[in-house]
C-alpha cells in the first residue's frame, strides 16, 4: 500500500510495531491468537479512512457511508499451505454483497493468496470494486454472493458505485507536499511527473517559462529551486 499511495501522491506514514501489533495511520494488523507451536492463528485487521457502505442507500448520491472497518481473519494450521481453509468475517457492519449480514458477519472472499494480498483485496472489497466482487450481470458464471439484494443493487452501476467510493476515499487522504515528497516536479499543463533526487531534502520544480511572441516555435522551460 506504500507504493500506492505514494503513486497517488498521498501522505504516507511509517508502519510501527508494537509487541504483536503493526499499526500505521489508515491500517492496524494485530495477532490476536496463535497455534501452541506459535504459528499465528488469529489475525485482527483494523481499516480506517476508508469509505464502506453500511446500510442500503436508495439515493446513490448520499451513500450510506462508514470510514473504520475491522475484520477477523482465521489461519489454518498448515498457513501457508491450504489458502482455501482461510476464514475471514467481517467484525464491524458492512452492507456488501459478499458479506452475511447477520451477526456473524462472514465474508464469502476469494483467496487469491498469502495474508499481505488478501488485505489488499478486503480494502478493495470495502471499496467496492467489480473485479473483486465479481457481480453475476458482468461476470456470468458468479453466484450472487451472501446479501443478494446488496448484490442486485450494486450491479444495476457497479462501475460507478466503485468510483463512487474512490472519491470519498481520496477526498479524506491529504497530498503530500513536494518538500516531504522530495524530487523534481516536472508541470507541463496537465501531465506532471515526479523525480527522486538523491538529496530529499531538496525540491526542485521545473516551470514552463513565459511564451513570447518571438518564440512560437521553440518552448524552453526554468527552473527554480525552492
Amino acid at each position: 500500500m506504500e507504493e500506492f499511495f505514494k503513486k497517488k501522491e498521498w501522505k504516507w506514514t511509517p508502519i510501527r510495531r508494537t509487541g504483536d501489533k503493526w499499526i500505521q495511520e489508515d491500517y492496524s494488523v494485530e495477532i490476536r491468537g496463535r497455534y501452541k507451536d506459535g504459528a499465528y492463528r488469529d489475525i485482527l485487521f483494523s481499516i480506517r479512512r476508508t469509505p464502506g457502505l453500511t446500510g442500503q442507500s436508495n439515493n446513490r448520491n448520499h451513500l450510506n457511508v462508514g470510514f473504520e472497518h475491522k475484520f477477523s481473519i482465521y489461519l489454518p494450521r498448515e498457513y501457508p499451505a491450504n489458502l482455501s481453509h482461510i476464514k475471514m468475517r467481517a467484525v464491524t457492519n458492512l452492507w456488501h454483497p459478499r458479506i452475511s449480514m447477520g451477526r456473524h458477519g462472514e465474508a464469502c472472499i476469494t483467496v487469491n493468496g498469502e495474508v499481505d494480498r488478501i488485505l489488499v483485496d478486503i480494502l478493495y472489497h470495502i471499496l467496492m470494486d467489480p473485479k473483486r466482487i465479481r457481480p453475476p450481470k458482468l461476470y456470468p458464471k458468479e453466484d450472487s454472493g451472501m446479501n443478494t439484494m446488496a448484490m442486485r443493487w450494486f450491479e444495476k452501476d457497479a462501475n460507478n458505485v466503485h468510483n463512487m467510493m474512490q472519491a470519498k476515499w481520496d477526498s479524506v487522504h491529504d497530498k503530500a507536499s513536494i518538500k516531504e515528497s522530495g524530487g523534481i516536479k516536472i508541470i507541463d499543463g496537465e501531465k506532471q511527473e515526479k523525480m527522486k533526487t538523491e538529496d530529499e531534502r531538496r525540491t526542485i520544480r521545473i516551470m514552463p517559462r513565459e511564451e513570447k511572441k518571438e518564440d512560437k516555435k521553440e518552448k524552453k522551460g526554468g527552473v527554480r529551486i525552492i
